[in-house]
């Protein structure tokens, strides 16, 4: 019998994840729900299921043995507690919320409620990753290095808020800090440095065209960001960010350890050690595999790998990241951060 799924939040990267439930049989998209109905309109058109502008009236109307989530950090909170308080799983896109108070609350109704989660956290799945993960396992990490240069400002109004997207740091490059959880180990503390090196404001006659943009009115956040990580194992590690539009994407994650040179690119991975050289590949259905794992749990084959307490890990070293800025640069532990419990 196929999992019923409801879809709050179909726009950008929902698409990713309702065309991997409409490939699926064991996959049933039931509704979708959105703050602008037409939006959830043509989803439900094109994928299936009862179009909703409510999350709640949609829960109840419908009941989905679980939902995916896939709206701006800001939107985040209710939408997990209503789920949770009736017993409705839920999958949720990165970042899990926008401050630690948002968070905290519901990894509470997570709890109480003994709901199955999973954090989109897609690259801890890629097969590649999964193995250089296992290389790591008995090394000594030294080193975990970390960017994220893009070429221009995602074009929606929330992202240019701190109290809406909580910037890049928060956004986006949590991806960054989430894999380097999973291949070193939790973070101690972290010491964080911002700048706001460009003027963003339109000039005159400027009109932002398809994709990223160069201006934006009301711009809010850093557009460059430095991060200092110490791991909990004794490992070193660096992030820095940038949104200061240049000429294309640059992404990059390496890791030195005992014996071992590890490269990320994307979901894909290389390594060297004095065994030789191993280069892997991610299959093209990998960025599916965080959803399909999730289903499998709610099916009740095998285990979210991703639950909620971890997204509210990885929030926790961005948090501790503009802490630290507000604190004149000084290193900020991650357990002042965390909610208690984790």
């Amino acid at each position: 019998m196929a999992v019923r799924l409801g879809f709050v939040g179909t726009g950008g990267i929902a698409n990713r994840h309702l065309s991997c439930a409409q490939r699926h049989d064991d996959m049933e998209i039931v509704a979708t729900c959105d703050v602008v109905l037409e939006r959830a309109q043509e989803a439900a058109d094109k994928y299936g299921g009862e179009a909703f502008e409510d999350f709640e009236k949609m829960y109840d109307d419908v009941e989905p043995d679980a939902i995916v989530i896939c709206t701006p950090p800001f939107a985040h909170g209710d939408i997990e507690e209503e789920a949770a308080r009736r017993g409705i799983h839920f999958f949720v896109e990165k970042p899990v919320a926008i401050s630690m108070e948002m968070a905290g609350r519901v990894l509470d109704a997570v709890r109480e409620h003994d709901v199955i989660t999973q954090v989109g956290y897609m690259f801890r799945l890629s097969p590649p990753i999964v193995k250089a993960q296992k290389m790591l396992s008995d090394r000594a990490i030294a080193m975990v290095q970390a960017h994220y240069y893009m070429p221009g400002l995602p074009n929606k109004s929330w992202w240019t808020k701190m109290d809406m997207g909580g910037g890049q740091l928060v956004e986006q490059a949590t991806h960054m800090l989430d894999l380097g959880r999973f291949l070193a180990g939790d973070v101690k503390s972290v010491i964080g440095k911002t700048s706001r090196v460009r003027d963003w404001e339109p000039p005159a006659g400027y009109e932002p065209g398809p994709g990223l943009v160069e201006y934006a009115e009301g711009f809010e956040i850093p557009d460059t960001t430095a991060l200092i990580l110490e791991y909990e194992s004794g490992s070193m590690g660096t992030l820095s960010c940038s949104l200061v539009p240049q000429v294309a994407w640059d992404n990059g994650f390496k890791v030195v350890a005992d014996g071992a040179l590890l490269t990320i690119d994307g979901p894909n991975a290389s390594w060297k050690t004095d065994d030789g050289d191993v280069e892997e590949a991610a299959p093209d259905n990998w960025a599916d595999l965080v959803l399909v794992e999730f289903v499998n749990a709610v099916m009740g084959e095998g285990e979210a790998s991703i639950p909620y307490e971890e997204g509210v890990k990885s929030l926790a070293i961005s948090l501790a990241g503009y802490e630290s800025v507000d604190r004149g640069c000084e290193p900020v532990e991650i357990a002042e951060i965390l909610p208690e419990g984790i």
